[in-house]
């Protein structure tokens, strides 16, 4: 079995009397320390498709499983566990606390958990994303790109197994932008982890080992490397 498994998903949003078909049996499988990008315009069903994989919402029918669990059984408390401990998501936004330095916000998920902070870790993840220097700087004190590679370093900060990103490079310029997938996409392989991101940037989609096209809720593998 694939590492993540989707079946015959479904998910339809009512709008008074008309029934909105966000997913409309949407099959894929997608495997460990693969990264896929969902590749489609906006309201294809590329950010539903995310949220189901993210445990942010559950499908109308239709089956998802990730690593041998099937996630769209689980209770609020069930799924609030497996989004801390199997997901890190990183936002268009970049959702930094501002009263919090740069170091501060990304050990704020491991704090939360209650965890031992390892700061060889974080050191190191920092230096892979090129903001070490930023570490007792504050979030209105950097960049955008910065900002954004700050989001994905506390992404990783507990050490998921499955990074989502949702489209990370929307609020940045192109070169930029090229700057910060690069660096998520080698940060990612070199912490083995299973990257899925979601963009409309087929620039940006052309870093991924493979393509998901979405369009009016269907799925369709595009490439594979």
């Amino acid at each position: 079995m694939a590492y993540i498994s989707l079946k015959d998903v479904v998910k339809i949003y009512q709008q008074g009397e008309e029934k909105i078909y966000a997913l409309n049996e949407v099959s894929l499988d997608i495997e460990k320390e693969e990264f896929t990008a969902i590749l489609g315009p906006s309201g294809s069903g590329k950010s539903t498709l995310l949220n189901m994989l993210g445990g942010l919402d559950l499908p109308t029918s239709g089956e998802i499983c990730v690593n041998g669990k099937q996630i769209n059984t689980l209770n609020e408390n069930q799924l609030a566990e497996y989004r801390r401990k199997t997901i890190g998501f990183v936002f268009q936004s970049f959702n930094l606390l501002p009263a919090l330095t740069i170091e501060e916000n990304i050990i704020m998920p491991i704090l939360l958990e209650q965890k031992r902070v390892n700061r060889d870790f974080i050191k190191e993840l920092m230096n892979a994303l090129e903001i070490e220097v930023l570490a007792n700087r504050m979030p209105s004190q950097i960049s955008g790109g910065q900002q954004q590679r700050v989001a994905i370093a506390r992404a990783l900060a507990n050490e998921p197994e499955i990074i989502l990103a949702d489209e990370p490079t929307g609020n940045l310029d192109t070169q930029i932008s090229k700057k910060v997938v690069s660096l998520l996409v080698d940060t990612c392989r070199k912490y083995q982890k299973t990257l899925i991101m979601i963009t409309h940037n087929e620039e940006m989609a052309a870093y991924a080992d493979r393509i998901i096209q979405v369009k009016d809720g269907k799925a369709e593998d595009k490439r594979g490397n």
